[in-house]
């Protein structure tokens, strides 16, 4: 079976939903708390396994609550977490507002998610996948793994800003927005997967456009991690970029329609079913 490694964040993802976004020094009243297992890097671990690849994730947690919920959530979806380590630090914690027009805003207080390393090379993973919530040198470390296999090494650089051009520019595959492209400057990848919102995703340097699926859209918050887990799922697979990357967009499309970020990543059937409906042409 595929399988994709991914090296990255875990956290507790703290939601609270409310009408609007509180301006600076103004208190609001919101409408529901909930929490979550979330981390861009576990949440994509997710989206992945949902996928139906075999997933093996790396990354830290502290020895507390919040570690063992969200631990224990990836694990009941059959994620590997052999290469989880404890450490003595608070589990890292999402504080999100969610407003009803699905936009969000969030603070990340990092904790253990300072202290993730990098993962070993292994010969089973087809595909590696990280991301900028955690050290430049787990990063650089999940691309070293990854050439010392031959496995394809797949980036989202976000929060922008984290991480040295030169280390983004030699990875296989960059996902970003529109300012993250922004950030990357001149020094891009050979492919770029630029996401596009409600407009779908485009492959550069000059590849396809591919258009957004249809989504009545209640939490914006996990959706560029179901693409990107969903996308590596797929290149793990063997399937050509562009195909992966609508395995990418219809998992993001359904995670919109849901609340939180774990808890809203799609199945593989609940994916290839969105995609069968989609408007011809």
């Amino acid at each position: 079976m595929a399988t994709v490694g991914v090296c990255g964040s875990i956290n507790m993802d703290v939601f609270g939903y409310l009408a609007r976004p509180p301006l600076p020094g103004e208190t609001v009243f919101g409408k529901r708390l909930a929490y979550a297992a979330g981390g861009k890097g576990a949440n994509q671990a997710v989206s992945a396994r949902r996928m139906g690849t075999e997933v093996r994730f790396f990354g830290a947690c502290g020895r507390d609550a919040f570690g063992d919920a969200v631990t224990g959530s990836m694990a009941a979806d059959g994620i590997d977490l052999s290469g989880v380590r404890l450490v003595d630090q608070p589990t890292g914690v999402a504080l999100i507002l969610v407003s009803d027009d699905g936009e969000n805003q969030i603070v990340v207080l990092s904790g253990a998610n300072d202290h993730v390393s990098a993962p070993r090379p292994d010969p089973a993973v087809d595909v590696w996948l990280t991301q900028a919530e955690v050290p430049v040198d787990a990063v650089a470390g999940t691309l070293e793994a990854a050439r010392a296999t031959g496995a394809g090494a797949l980036l989202v650089p976000a929060p922008a800003g984290r991480l040295p051009a030169d280390l983004i520019s030699r990875f296989d595959v960059v996902i970003v927005n529109e300012l993250e492209l922004e950030a990357l400057g001149e020094r891009r990848p050979a492919t770029v997967v630029l996401t596009l919102g409600a407009r779908g995703a485009r492959i550069l340097p000059d590849g396809p456009t591919l258009p957004a699926l249809p989504a009545q859209v209640v939490d914006t918050t996990g959706a560029g991690d179901a693409l990107a887990g969903a996308l590596a799922a797929g290149l793990a697979a063997g399937e050509r970029i562009e195909r992966a990357l609508e395995l990418g967009i219809a998992a993001a499309s359904i995670c919109v329609e849901r609340y939180g970020c774990q808890p809203a990543m799609a199945l593989r059937a609940e994916v290839d079913e969105r995609l069968a409906a989609r408007p011809a042409g």
